[in-house]
């Protein structure tokens, strides 16, 4: 199948991106955007409103993560890496080069913003918690959001060489 050409196959394909469909950009790729006037604005709002509207499943999704958390560092972790995966095709999605670039350069400074807000209130969250002896702080640290990999492989890293004090990862002969 071509990409879209005209307004109204964008239109079809932006609102299957923000409902979560990711098959979509490999569609919008090949695509191209008839720049006029009439087009630019409203072009671009649906598009906006399309990465804004994934940014805050997103972020629900990590909120969702974090509370069922419940202080497992491991679980807090993976919450992470997982946000960090839904950035992928984000990041994709913002940086197609059929976007005129001043398009594209918005969505990325965008995304980019809501990373390093987002990385920065977790931090900020972390930092209140005093009985954990900076733990929370350090898995949140060890796993940036701002961290984007192409690949899938990536595993939560925070607990992986280490846990808390309480936390043993092997048997200890005596």
């Amino acid at each position: 199948m071509n990409g879209p050409r005209t307004y109204t196959e964008w239109l079809l394909l932006l609102d299957r991106f923000r409902s979560g469909d990711d098959s979509t950009i490999p569609l919008m790729e090949s695509g191209y955007v008839e720049w006029t006037n009439v087009v630019a604005e409203r072009w671009t709002r649906q598009v906006a409103d399309a990465l804004s509207a994934r940014l805050l499943v997103l972020s629900k999704q990590l909120q969702n993560g974090l509370d069922r958390a419940r202080g497992d560092y491991f679980a807090i972790s993976s919450a992470l890496v997982a946000t960090r995966r839904g950035l992928i095709p984000l990041r994709t999605f913002a940086a197609l080069p059929c976007f005129p670039e001043m398009v594209r350069s918005h969505l990325v400074s965008e995304l980019d913003r809501w990373v390093t807000e987002t990385q920065r209130s977790l931090e900020g969250s972390a930092i209140g918690v005093r009985h954990d002896q900076g733990w929370l702080l350090k898995t949140i640290r060890d796993d940036p959001l701002s961290l984007v990999r192409d690949d899938h492989s990536s595993t939560p890293t925070s607990q992986a060489q280490e846990g808390p004090p309480s936390v043993r990862r092997h048997r200890v002969v005596i």
